[in-house]
């Protein structure tokens, strides 16, 4: 389980620092109709690029975190 956490942790900080990066395309045409009457388009941009990917990156690092913990705690 440990190992599992880890390694799920490494895919998720990587995915977050993709998206802080721009390597993954965002599509704001797909915004629901109520975001798009909330939040302009510079907050919806950044919104769906640095909140996200910054909470993928803190997300992989509890998981990398949790993973150590069980893992040496045995």
């Amino acid at each position: 389980m440990a190992i599992f956490l880890v390694i799920i942790g490494i895919m998720s900080v990587i995915y977050g620092l993709s998206s802080i990066f721009g390597m993954t395309k965002e599509d704001f045409s797909k915004d629901s109709e109520m975001d798009k009457k909330l939040f302009s388009e510079k907050t919806r941009y950044f919104i769906r690029r640095y909140w996200a990917g910054l909470q993928f990156i803190a997300a992989g690092l509890g998981a990398i975190a949790l993973g150590f913990i069980l893992y040496f705690s045995r």
